[in-house]
């Protein structure tokens, strides 16, 4: 059997939603942790202060922008190529994603403009109802809009794969339907595992697979267990479940490190983010435990994520099926969907 750590290593490593990116010293534990590319938060399904939508995401896409032109150690992934530069140049790829419609403030246009910088997966909701559709806190998911439709139908045009985490269960199964590409969950978990509103049920899972797409596992707390502190085997059950319904190659790492979780935030900064999500109705105490936000235990930050391929393959999990779950499920994903 190859050593866990010799699997890690030379695989294509990849996190489909990275919004702790944004720190700088995170991003630096990503790049150290050996991770390959990352799904950076660079649009929000959220309300944001201060600032409209879209020149929110605006100023957001050109600091991205920014920091990768004047950076030697990031590259800016639009294609397939680019993830395997990033690998072969000892670099870290940088994937532009959105979390939510919002930044698109209505116009189709504007999904084309946002593609131009950089924009390469885009979600639809974001926990709530909006013009896209339902989220999966939403008591009645009346399903994908009119306006869902158009975005789905231009970002398959495009080739901009389309997420459907935080999407409500109706809303997820007709998006898929009006897809002709893939759809993904780029961060989410088995509500048949952990019972929460977040959390996906089994048949959406098996639509995802039968779609084609990829379910990247979640490390959120709340998503994981009941546990104050998640051990890895808690999250590993989660990689398991959907294995057992859909198949290894539908399975992908969505872990989702916050910038305001346990290792690099202080619980009162953190207790303050939690009020200020919950006022703007983005989260729900039902669903988000407060802080202090624990990571699954060895794999708490990316600096750590080496740490899974051991428990993957103290679970059985062959070498080839370790790779397929840390990055090539979801790069066979991207070839597809990207233009």
């Amino acid at each position: 059997m190859e050593n866990p750590k010799s699997i890690y290593e030379r695989s294509v490593v990849i996190d489909m939603t990275c919004p702790a990116a944004v720190k700088d010293r995170i991003l630096r534990d990503y790049r150290d942790g050996g991770l390959t590319a990352i799904a950076v938060t660079a649009g929000y399904g959220m309300k944001v202060p201060r600032r409209t939508p879209l020149r929110h995401t605006e100023e957001t896409m050109a600091m991205w922008t920014e920091r990768i032109r004047t950076r030697d150690d990031l590259v800016l992934v639009t294609s397939v190529k680019d993830i395997y530069r990033a690998k072969s140049e000892g670099k870290l790829g940088i994937i532009l994603h959105f979390q939510g419609t919002r930044p698109f403030e209505g116009e189709i246009k504007n999904i084309g403009m946002f593609y131009k910088t950089g924009l390469r997966v885009c979600q639809l909701c974001y926990n709530v109802k909006d013009l896209a559709g339902c989220g999966c806190t939403v008591e009645e998911d009346t399903g994908l809009t009119e306006f869902g439709g158009l975005v789905v139908a231009e970002a398959n045009r495009l080739g901009v794969l389309v997420d459907c985490a935080h999407t409500g269960a109706k809303t997820t199964l007709d998006a898929i339907d009006a897809s002709s590409s893939p759809v993904i969950i780029s961060h989410g978990n088995a509500r048949a595992v952990h019972d929460n509103d977040r959390n996906l049920n089994d048949d959406v899972v098996k639509a995802i697979a039968k779609n084609g797409g990829v379910i990247g596992i979640n490390g959120f707390p709340s998503f994981v267990s009941k546990s104050f502190r998640p051990s890895l085997d808690e999250f590993i059950d989660h990689i398991d479940h959907i294995v057992r319904l859909a198949g290894v190659e539908h399975v992908g790492l969505g872990i989702d490190y916050f910038e305001y979780q346990a290792a690099y935030c202080n619980t009162l900064l953190a207790k303050f983010v939690y009020r200020y999500l919950l006022a703007g109705g983005a989260w729900n105490s039902s669903n988000y435990a407060p802080p202090p936000w624990h990571y699954p235990q060895e794999i708490e930050t990316p600096l750590h994520l080496g740490t899974l391929s051991d428990g993957l393959s103290r679970r059985g999990f062959s070498p080839e099926n370790i790779a397929s779950i840390l990055g090539g499920n979801i790069l066979r994903v991207y070839g597809q969907v990207w233009k």
